[in-house]
């Protein structure tokens, strides 16, 4: 049995593991789902933006070049982890295993007060998926199932954010 990503990213993290082999076999893997849902029109392809939301909407309110793509996702990524303990049944444990491999790469895991809610959630509101205060979110059950919920407001983006601005 091949090991979990959670397991190959952990052996990178704690140098053991092969980078290059895993960035290999995602990109295979995003290629072949977009392949298979080309236009989102089965929902599949919609997983992929797991921690995009609002990492995309915290780098453009950062101004593009105050942070890296990959800086403003890691936040994405916790703000939807935190999101999946909340309304979903992704356990706190599995939560802190997440930003605990954000951290191990130095990645920022803690959202700086320079960016604000407001503008934050003005650019997230842009977003194609945000339609009548709802958005189209990629939650976690647990690590390795991701589900697009149709159940997150506005309000709980600002939860979300206001979360992830608290050191842990």
């Amino acid at each position: 049995k091949a090991p979990s990503l959670y397991a190959q990213i952990e052996a990178i993290a704690e140098g053991k593991g092969n980078l290059s082999d895993v960035i290999r076999s995602n990109i295979s893997i995003k290629a072949a789902i977009v392949e298979a849902d080309e236009f989102e029109t089965i929902g599949m392809r919609a997983l992929l933006n797991f921690g995009h939301t609002l990492g995309h909407a915290i780098e453009a309110a950062a101004g593009y070049g105050k942070l890296l793509h990959g800086e403003a996702i890691s936040l994405g990524l916790r703000a939807a982890a935190w999101l999946s303990t909340q309304l979903s049944s992704l356990h706190a444990e599995e939560y802190s295993r997440i930003v605990h491999l954000l951290k191990s790469f130095e990645l920022p895991v803690i959202l700086g007060d320079e960016f604000s809610n407001e503008e934050i959630i003005r650019i997230a509101r842009m977003d194609k998926k945000f339609e009548q205060g709802r958005i189209r979110f990629v939650l976690l059950k647990k690590a390795g199932d991701a589900y697009v919920s149709k159940d997150v407001l506005e309000g709980h983006l600002i939860n979300a954010l206001d979360e992830i601005r608290k050191p842990l």
